[in-house]
């Protein structure tokens, strides 16, 4: 017969092998969560700062740039000088600062369209830091765009970021205006009509100038 104390052994001991492998997987979780975020990686980093100036241009000589004034407000400086839509512009530039990386590869640029660009993206920060990024074509399985950034190694850049930066060549963020609206008042349907006077048969007749036929004299014999 086991004893009482035999068995508090083992049910301490099954505590700490259970104990001893939580933990070890805890430890597993963690470092595979801190290997996850270090790889991740971004178009531009914290140390370049938020974007004040943003320029895209295409291969057909179409651009569209937004820029923080004076007053922190952006306004559209192309395709025409004019004020813009804030909350637009002010996504554009979060996308710019959120844009992942999906990687590096080594590959010639004419093999990736980066030769001859398909857009070219420029950005100036309040650091007074300005970066070119060339945009290629997009890689085989769909998921990013090849770019360049100032001369650097070839990347891919994930695609729906890209998209809808140089959606605003075809939809610049312009501030929308109202168009003035024009009310029509009704006629009241009681108003009396007014018809002209037509002329009547007696008005006709008191018109007509009678004329009276001598009669004929008789000869005398």
């Amino acid at each position: 017969m086991i004893r009482r104390s035999t068995w508090i052994l083992l049910i301490v001991l099954a505590l700490l092998i259970l104990g001893a492998f939580y933990f070890n997987n805890q430890k597993k979780t963690a470092a595979s969560s801190a290997t996850s975020t270090a790889s991740q990686a971004f178009l531009f980093t914290s140390t370049d700062g938020n974007p004040t100036d943003i320029k895209i241009e295409d291969t057909a000589g179409h651009s569209v740039e937004v820029a923080r004034d004076s007053t922190g407000t952006w306004v559209l400086k192309a395709p025409t000088a004019d004020a813009a839509n804030q909350s637009q512009a002010e996504a554009a530039a979060t996308q710019l600062t959120s844009l992942n990386m999906l990687g590096n590869i080594q590959i010639g640029l004419a093999d990736v369209g980066l030769d001859k660009p398909t857009y070219t993206l420029t950005v100036t920060f309040d650091s007074a830091k300005t970066h070119k990024v060339l945009i290629g074509s997009l890689n085989p399985i769909e998921t990013g765009y090849y770019v360049q950034v100032d001369g650097g190694p070839v990347q891919v850049a994930d695609k729906s970021g890209i998209d809808s930066l140089v959606g605003m060549l075809t939809a610049p963020p312009y501030l929308a205006t109202l168009t003035p609206t024009i009310t029509l008042t009704p006629i009241p349907s009681d108003t009396p009509t007014v018809v002209p006077p037509t002329s009547s048969p007696i008005a006709t007749l008191g018109a007509l100038v009678l004329t009276t036929v001598p009669e004929a004299s008789t000869p005398t014999p």
